[in-house]
């Protein structure tokens, strides 16, 4: 199943989004800024980071076979990414109740300065239930 969900996301795909690494509820995700992604002011457009950390937060959602839907999520941007640059998502799980998990990511580019924080929950529609 892991190896799988990453070719379900057709936006990810037109964006050029790459898995780089996908384990159990963690997911690492990478884009090259690409002229057509600036905005007026010649910075990536704020959309491409949050679609990027989205993309990278729903593959950690539903890497254990577990459907898991966004219900909320959030992001703060603390420096600009430029064309050419390399933008990195690193998404991974924070808390979980039976149907509720809390994911963060950080947003990097290729020189490890941080460009943005992304916080969302995930509501799991089926979860697993633990034998106990």
């Amino acid at each position: 199943m892991i190896n799988n969900i990453a070719s379900y996301d057709k936006f990810a795909k037109h964006l050029g989004a790459e898995v780089v690494e996908l384990k159990e509820h963690y997911a690492k995700v990478k884009l090259k800024v690409q002229k057509h992604f600036l905005n007026g002011i010649d910075t990536a457009h704020g959309g491409v980071l949050f679609s990027l950390a989205d993309y990278a937060f729903a593959l950690a959602a539903n890497t254990s076979g577990e459907t898991g839907v966004a219900i909320q999520a959030d992001i703060q941007f603390t420096k600009p990414a430029v064309e050419g640059d390399e933008i990195i998502v690193e998404a991974k799980i924070v808390t979980r109740s039976q149907r509720i998990g809390t994911f963060t990511a950080v947003i990097t580019n290729q020189k490890q300065e941080i460009l943005a924080h992304f916080s969302a929950m995930a509501f799991f529609k089926n979860p697993v239930r633990k034998k106990g």
